[in-house]
């Protein structure tokens, strides 16, 4: 087995075209493909939503293995939603590991304030943010 293989797969979801361009490089695409690829990968995550790295038919079946092999297409589930008679809309999201987190957004009159999780699990124990009641166990 080789290093890569050993980590755990990553979500291409949420890259940046940088960050894609370095997939690109890790596993070995030519410098001269990779722009090209960026975008085709691009297009498949954020203007087709495919779910599943073999959907993306634009790229060679070897490609779409290698990047199978050390990737997923990973995107956070809705597992709770609760809205307020004021509006206020919490959300329990569902990591792919089983972690959750949530998200919050507070309507006023004249804007309104979203709270975001940038951690699984917090310090703070704010008791009216579920994330706020777990321990803290990572960032995200």
């Amino acid at each position: 087995m080789s290093p890569l293989s050993a980590q755990p797969p990553s979500s291409l979801v949420g890259l940046n075209r940088t960050a894609l361009k370095q997939v690109l490089a890790d596993i070995g695409v030519a410098e001269k493909e990779q722009n090209m690829r960026v975008r085709q990968i691009w297009s498949w995550l954020y203007v087709h939503g495919v779910q599943d790295i073999d959907k993306m038919t634009t790229l060679s079946g070897a490609l779409r293995n290698q990047l199978a092999e050390r990737h997923t297409l990973e995107r956070l589930s809705i597992s709770e939603k609760q809205v307020s008679e004021d509006g206020t809309r919490k959300y329990l999201f569902k990591l792919h590991d089983g972690h959750e987190i949530e998200t919050v957004y507070i309507p006023e009159a004249d804007r309104g304030t979203l709270c975001i999780s940038s951690q699984v699990g917090c310090t703070l124990n704010c008791t009216f943010c579920h994330t706020g009641t777990m321990r803290l166990v990572r960032n995200l």
